[in-house]
């Protein structure tokens, strides 16, 4: 886990932005959404735009306080919550197949918590794919000390436009990273062109779930805290999700929502009825801590104008994820394991 601390925090606050930009771009940010009255069709089309301030605004807020690895996990009794993000990176490399030296493109890197985990569990060469140079350069200087640098590498690009041949990897993964994208099969369709026939692609995915009824203003009110929260266009639901996928070529080995079948509360870390010194950070004692930390910082000039509002929108996003989790209408786990056919025919 990422071991950044409180300077750490208020330094990185607002990644590639000038700071005394920050707190513009936290208004432009929240605009976008329609818990203030933003509309979905603008968010789709600046996507790129809202996803890119979205990620220099949080990156840093996420490190301290998730780790390397910004995802969910499946978790058993007795578990940490480090160990569980392992294991949920390791499922899916096992799931792919994936063999010694293999080329492997993770799309949506984040930072590379993952693909530094893969890369040495598996033995391969991992690429990450990610519009955010912020994050990009923050990648970078973990895969220098992690000693992965020769193996694992980024690329800055936009997921829906890939700057890759045909048929250029082994495998293809994404961690909760597709959700951003503003067309489901545009997307997948650019997994579909750069993977070799025959591959795999796995992905976990945030949807909404069945149970989730877009009439219900509660419902309508978590959902559009996520997305507030998590720098999301909408929210597909497992249905959307499936059909893009066959839409875009691919053949389904299996997929299913996992969520529920996750002893440990996946959004369990989030609650606020819930205490662990191992990720105190997250509990509502470590949020009011790092509040207080970041409302002190930007006070004394440290931390950018701006800085405690971005806190609150995470906040805001913990509460309509945890909300959303009880409820069961959303998941950040939809697992899907699909393959390109070995040829057009």
């Amino acid at each position: 886990m990422s071991k950044t601390g409180a300077m750490d925090l208020a330094s990185g606050v607002g990644g590639k932005i000038q700071k005394d930009d920050v707190l513009s771009a936290v208004d432009k940010y929240e605009k976008y959404h329609g818990y203030y009255g933003g509309e979905e069709d603008d968010r789709k089309s600046n996507y790129t735009d809202m996803v890119n301030k979205y990620y220099d605004l949080v990156t840093s807020f996420y490190e301290f306080g998730w780790g390397e690895s910004f995802h969910f996990a499946h978790r058993w009794n007795g578990e940490s919550l480090r160990e569980s993000i392992k294991r949920h990176e390791h499922f899916l490399a096992l799931q792919l197949g994936l063999k010694p030296g293999q080329k492997v493109l993770d799309v949506g890197c984040g930072i590379g918590g993952p693909l530094r985990e893969i890369s040495r569990f598996s033995s391969t060469s991992v690429t990450g794919i990610n519009n955010n140079e912020y994050q990009i350069t923050r990648g970078k200087e973990l895969n220098r000390i992690a000693g992965v640098d020769k193996t694992c590498n980024f690329v800055k690009a936009d997921f829906m436009k890939m700057p890759f041949p045909e048929d250029s990897f082994d495998a293809v993964y994404a961690i909760e990273a597709t959700c951003h994208a503003p067309d489901a099969v545009g997307c997948y369709k650019e997994v579909f062109r750069v993977l070799k026939p025959g591959q795999h692609f796995a992905a976990y995915e945030w949807c909404m779930t069945d149970a989730f009824d877009p009439n219900n203003k509660e419902h309508q009110k978590i959902k559009e805290e996520i997305e507030l929260g998590d720098g999301l266009p909408d929210i597909r639901s497992t249905r959307q999700c499936l059909d893009a996928l066959k839409k875009a070529g691919f053949e389904i080995i299996w997929e299913r929502d996992i969520a529920g079948e996750s002893p440990v509360p996946w959004y369990l870390p989030l609650d606020t009825n819930h205490f662990s010194l191992s990720s105190f950070r997250l509990t509502a004692a470590g949020r009011f801590v790092t509040r207080n930390l970041v409302k002190t910082l930007e006070y004394v000039g440290l931390a950018p104008k701006g800085s405690l509002r971005v806190q609150s929108f995470l906040e805001k996003a913990a509460e309509g994820l945890v909300d959303g989790g009880r409820r069961e209408i959303f998941t950040p786990m939809y697992f899907f394991l699909v393959r390109k056919p070995a040829s057009s025919s």
